[in-house]
């Protein structure tokens, strides 16, 4: 189920819905303010390499040009694609904090947010960009493939290629039998309670770091089947990993014979 197949009409209209509240980008995690110098505004914000992307200087610009980073598959454009309208005028959005009321130009000289859309009944009613970036660029997605995935299983499901969502992980991924994901029903993974030893802090340090390490060099496959320790019953407690969506990828590939990418 390749994510370029956006000419589906199911998985059209899904994933306008998982977009409709907003969509937000950010160059980096934490409570900084905006800080173009230490973002790399001088050098243009420059593009890094895969070990160096992480690191202040290097994210705006790694981040909005990944294909230049990292391998990566090229994605078709789907036939059919959504044209969003642009609303004619900008509402008056604004959020309460500590017994103040701030507005969407506050968030943004309080943020590190690279672009900011904000989509309402199929219309864009925000558009936002920080940074020197600017619509046409490549934004990373990070997490936001994690509801695109769970989108994918669910039509996996609502088509039968996914019998139920209580099936182990194995059942589609063969070399996952054995394994803790493997394991593990598509249930749990969906919610992020395999129960599996993970950590996501991202400090270069954690299990997520290494998952990206493996990737590279030995695939995402063989760090699944590597990654055992479980702390608590499948099932029995959340703990947010992007290792749960990597097992749902192959699940869903396994499923339908098509990959994500």
């Amino acid at each position: 189920m390749a994510v370029s197949d956006v000419q589906r009409p199911g998985l059209r209209r899904a994933l306008f819905l998982g977009w409709l509240l907003f969509l937000l980008v950010r160059a980096g995690l934490g409570l900084a303010t905006p800080d173009e110098d230490a973002l790399g505004k001088e050098a243009g914000y420059p593009v890094g390499t895969s070990a160096t992307m992480s690191q202040d200087r290097f994210k705006v610009g790694s981040f909005t040009a990944m294909d230049r980073v990292l391998p990566h598959n090229p994605v078709r454009m789907g036939v059919h694609r959504f044209e969003f309208s642009r609303a004619a005028n900008e509402p008056a959005i604004v959020y309460q904090h500590k017994g103040k009321t701030y507005t969407v130009d506050d968030y943004l000289a309080r943020q590190r947010v690279t672009g900011l859309l904000v989509i309402k009944d199929g219309q864009i009613v925000i558009e936002r960009y920080q940074y020197g970036r600017k619509g046409s660029d490549k934004f990373n997605s990070f997490s936001m493939a994690k509801s695109i995935t769970s989108l994918a299983v669910g039509l996996a499901l609502s088509e039968g290629k996914i019998r139920s969502l209580d099936d182990k992980a194995a059942t589609y991924v063969p070399e996952l039998a054995g394994t803790a994901y493997g394991e593990t029903p598509i249930r749990d993974l969906l919610r992020m309670s395999s129960g599996v030893k993970f950590s996501e802090d991202y400090s270069g340090r954690d299990d997520n770091a290494d998952m990206q390490w493996m990737a590279l060099r030995h695939g995402l496959l063989e760090f699944l089947k590597r990654y055992g320790d479980r702390i608590a019953a499948s099932g029995e407690r959340f703990n947010y990993a992007s290792s749960e969506t990597t097992a749902l990828g192959f699940v869903v590939r396994g499923a339908t014979g098509r990959t994500l990418v």
